[in-house]
């Protein structure tokens, strides 16, 4: 009886090992298929160079803004003046930047990136001549004014040059871009400020537009290069509200992301006083920071699908409710900061809600008004995170950080919940799976 007892615990465990490694197996497999499928947009030529001269621009101009502010706060010794970099390079979203954009739906979007790179590179040049303090503020606005047409160009030139099959993939994999663009810009900028000085490094992001521009002129014959039958200036603004007025599922996407994203940005920028609160030391402030970005890479690596619209916003909100109560949880028991870093990193994949919420958007804007009503979108978004961060600043200050982050994560939770609820009553809302 013993020696049939033994074999049959062999047995058990033999079959216990093979379920391990078969599990094992499947979820490599699972893992490989989901980064396959991730960089399957890579594959496109036009989508390669398009993401080729994003991540170019996009790493040189964080280390630039790193640089401008080192440079604003070491000639004019003021933290102000050096938050005013951020401020000015900013302010283009709320007005400006509309008008700049419309010209990327009239003139053509390969058009209008090729000359916002080139505005840029010369912008940072001339912050390289001797000139009062002031002035670099004005050319940080200069190239500020220059982001948001690229910015909508870009999104619209995306739809445009990525299989309709592969698009939920290429918005997935721009957020990861995203991330890794503010992580390497920063190393980048604080080593070369670090050996060479902030001059040095303007100069190379002024490089780096230069060649972005250069990468993108391959594609002036493409279906992005293309101009359309679309009004510029104001009118070309008006048109770009028009959609958001006239589409309700469209205008759903985008109240569930500026909504949640207002709330969900908050960690990164209360980021010092709650790492000073939990009694993070300072080297480890920039490691906090980082695992939002981090957070944000996983989730988007687990977008959700569905065969329509509507239910891909359900998805995608119902996913944001959960993190975000979470979260809420963590900060409100994280004294330790083991806990207070594994919320930051939850708070980063709920940014992960940008890749279906710009799914639904991309895939019912029309090509005419497609740049001007995403940039639109943008200042929509920036503008509602701006009040987001000055209520959160006054309520850390008079209260704690811990507890702006606290209500900060149910407000998003509320939001998204809201989303869930309320029922979207649209007129056309296609199979996802027929645009594919």
């Amino acid at each position: 009886m013993r020696a049939h007892g033994d074999i049959g615990a062999q047995a058990n465990a033999v079959c216990g090992k093979a379920l391990t490694v078969c599990a094992r197996v499947c979820e490599h497999r699972r893992m490989r298929a989901r980064w396959t499928q991730l960089v399957s947009p890579l594959r496109v030529p036009a989508c390669r160079s398009l993401f080729a001269a994003q991540a170019i621009s996009g790493i040189g101009d964080w280390a630039g803004r790193l640089a401008l502010a080192a440079l604003v706060y070491e000639r004019s010794n003021s933290a102000l003046w050096a938050a005013a970099v951020t401020v000015l390079a900013l302010l283009p979203w709320l007005g400006p930047g509309q008008l700049l954009a419309t010209f990327a739906d009239r003139y053509g979007r390969i058009t209008v990136m090729v000359v916002a790179d080139l505005a840029r590179a010369a912008a940072f040049l001339l912050m390289l001549l001797p000139q009062p303090t002031a002035m670099l503020l004005v050319w940080a606005f200069v190239a500020g004014l220059c982001v948001p047409p690229f910015a909508g160009s870009r999104s619209a030139a995306l739809v445009e040059l990525t299989p309709p099959d592969r698009y939920p993939a290429a918005l997935a994999l721009y957020g990861v871009l995203t991330q890794v663009e503010v992580l390497v810009g920063y190393a980048i900028g604080g080593v070369v400020i670090a050996v060479a000085g902030a001059e040095v490094a303007l100069a190379a992001n002024a490089v780096s537009f230069v060649v972005s521009a250069a990468v993108l002129m391959s594609l002036r014959n493409s279906a992005a290069g293309s101009p359309h039958a679309a009004r510029s200036g104001i009118a070309g603004v008006v048109a770009g509200f028009a959609f958001w007025r006239s589409d309700p599922l469209g205008r759903r996407a985008l109240l569930l992301f500026a909504g949640v994203s207002m709330f969900a940005v908050l960690p990164e920028a209360l980021v010092v006083p709650y790492a000073d609160q939990i009694d993070v030391p300072s080297r480890g402030v920039g490691l906090l920071a980082a695992l939002v970005g981090i957070g944000s890479i996983i989730g988007m690596l687990a977008t959700p699908v569905a065969a329509t619209h509507t239910a891909l916003l359900r998805i995608a909100a119902g996913r944001a409710v959960v993190l975000a109560i979470i979260t809420g949880s963590l900060f409100a028991v994280g004294i330790h900061p083991v806990v207070g870093g594994l919320a930051y990193a939850l708070s980063g994949s709920i940014d992960a809600l940008s890749v279906p919420t710009n799914q639904v958007v991309g895939e019912r804007l029309p090509a005419e008004g497609r740049a001007a009503a995403m940039t639109v979108a943008g200042g929509v978004l920036y503008a509602t995170q701006a009040l987001a961060i000055a209520g959160a600043g006054v309520v850390a200050t008079v209260f704690s950080p811990r507890l702006a982050l606290v209500i900060a994560m149910f407000l998003a939770a509320a939001v998204a919940l809201a989303t869930v609820l309320i029922p979207i009553r649209v007129r056309h809302d296609p199979d996802v799976a027929a645009n594919h």
